[in-house]
């Protein structure tokens, strides 16, 4: 579904992604954890095009992102969660939801309207559809955004940081709903420092630093054997935190 072959990324002398090869089957799960400045959202960004990669290729459902056509062909097929929710302020939220739905698939607006309202159903907002984002918990316009990126049925979803943002008590609530996406088979690519989340929902974890890939295993594998010394380092400090 994914391939990501010699990947690089700078920021004028600093180079973030120091060639990534990175393989993505069709409904599978990834989760890429690591430490701060690892190069993870630069990566994720990367395989959308937010960011214009320095080399490398990536190939994403058969597309090549080598051109605009290309790059804006990928984004109908690909949803994103960012950190920061970034929902229109000035538009309710089921406003919010029904925006790609029209303007991306051309949906008519009565279906459209009839996704969004499914949508916010699922992931428990279904009486907030006439809100505006400022009138939402952070969790709540989280799950709105997780909900708009849905809408256009993408093939895959990419999730940047996106608890990150909130508070404790609010996290479980967007973790929940991202279980369960993760359960229905939609092929999913995670950034986050949830380590359960990681351990629980991922079929693979991708462990990064400096700009490379450390260590990928199955989550199983990944958590009760990891195999290279940096990666029981990280992993070992995690537990420790858990613990206080």
């Amino acid at each position: 579904m994914i391939e990501i072959k010699g990947l690089r990324k700078s920021f004028g002398k600093d180079e973030v992604l120091k060639g990534i090869d990175l393989s993505i089957d069709e409904k599978e799960v990834v989760v890429i954890i690591g430490p701060s400045g690892s190069g993870k959202s630069t990566l994720l960004r990367c395989m959308n095009h937010l960011e214009e990669p320095t080399a490398g290729e990536v190939i994403v459902d058969g597309i090549t992102l080598s051109s605009e056509a290309n790059i804006n062909k990928m984004r109908e097929e690909v949803g994103m969660v960012f950190q920061r929710f970034n929902l229109f302020p000035h538009m309710t939220v089921l406003e919010n939801i029904m925006l790609a739905p029209l303007k991306v698939r051309h949906t008519a607006r009565g279906e459209a309207e009839q996704t969004a309202r499914a949508l916010l159903t699922r992931v428990g907002l279904a009486e907030k559809a006439d809100a505006y984002p400022d009138n939402l918990s952070g969790g709540q316009q989280q799950r709105v955004a997780i909900a708009r990126a849905m809408a256009a049925d993408p093939e895959i979803i990419y999730f940047d940081e996106p608890t990150s943002a909130l508070d404790p008590e609010l996290t479980g609530e967007v973790l929940a709903v991202m279980r369960s996406l993760a359960g229905e088979g939609r092929t999913m690519l995670v950034v986050t420092h949830e380590m359960d989340f990681a351990r629980h929902a991922a079929h693979r974890v991708v462990f990064m630093e400096q700009g490379v890939i450390v260590e990928q295993n199955t989550a199983e594998a990944f958590f009760n054997d990891p195999q290279q010394p940096r990666t029981k380092e990280f992993l070992q400090t995690y537990k420790q935190r858990s613990l206080l």
